[in-house]
C-alpha cells in the first residue's frame, strides 16, 4: 500500500513538473505575433484560460508596509462590465521612506498569469505616479489583470483588475 501511494505522489509530482514547464513555454511561442493594439487576443484569451482565471479567488498576501495601486479606470466595482476599447488608469503611492520604482512594473494575464507588460508600456509610459492608457483592446469575455510594481526597497504591490468585456 505505502508503494502505491508513493508511485502515485511521484506520478502526481511528475505530470504537475510537465504542465509547468508547458504553461512557461507557452508564452514564448504564443506572444511572439500579438496584431497592434491588442493587451490580449481571443485567441490568448481561451489558450490562457482568461475566464478561469476571473474566476480565481485572489491571492492572499500578508499586509505590512508596502506600496499601494489604485485603479482608478474602470471604476472598480463587484461586476465591472466595459465595453472595448476601455480606458485604465492606475496610480501607484509609495511609502514615504521609499518611492516606486516604475521599471519593475509588470502586467500578467489570466489564470496562467502570463506577462503582457510589453503590450501595455508600448503604448504609455509608467511612472512613479502610475499611468494612463486610454483604448485597452481586450476580446469580449470574463479577463484578470494582475498588476504589480515594487518601491525602491524591493516591497511589492499587487492589485487585481476584473473585468467583463460586453
Amino acid at each position: 500500500m505505502m508503494r502505491l501511494q508513493a508511485r502515485l505522489v511521484l506520478l502526481a509530482w511528475v505530470a504537475f513538473a510537465a504542465l509547468s514547464a508547458a504553461a512557461q513555454a507557452i508564452p514564448q511561442r504564443a506572444l511572439a505575433a500579438v496584431p497592434d493594439g491588442w493587451l490580449v487576443t481571443p485567441g490568448e484569451a481561451i489558450a490562457f484560460k482568461g475566464e478561469e482565471g476571473f474566476y480565481e479567488p485572489p491571492a492572499l498576501r500578508a499586509r505590512a508596509l508596502v506600496p499601494l495601486i489604485d485603479i482608478l479606470k474602470p471604476e472598480p466595482a463587484a461586476d465591472l462590465k466595459v465595453k472595448a476599447p476601455f480606458a485604465i488608469a492606475v496610480q501607484f503611492r509609495g511609502q514615504s521612506d521609499s518611492p516606486i520604482d516604475p521599471a519593475t512594473f509588470k502586467v500578467m494575464y489570466g489564470a496562467f498569469k502570463i506577462d503582457i507588460t510589453n503590450r501595455i508600456t508600448k503604448f504609455v509610459q509608467v511612472t512613479k505616479e502610475g499611468f494612463n492608457l486610454e483604448n485597452a483592446q481586450i476580446p469580449v469575455g470574463k479577463h484578470r489583470l494582475t498588476l504589480q510594481v515594487q518601491d525602491e526597497k524591493q516591497r511589492v504591490a499587487e492589485r487585481e483588475l476584473r473585468v467583463e468585456v460586453e
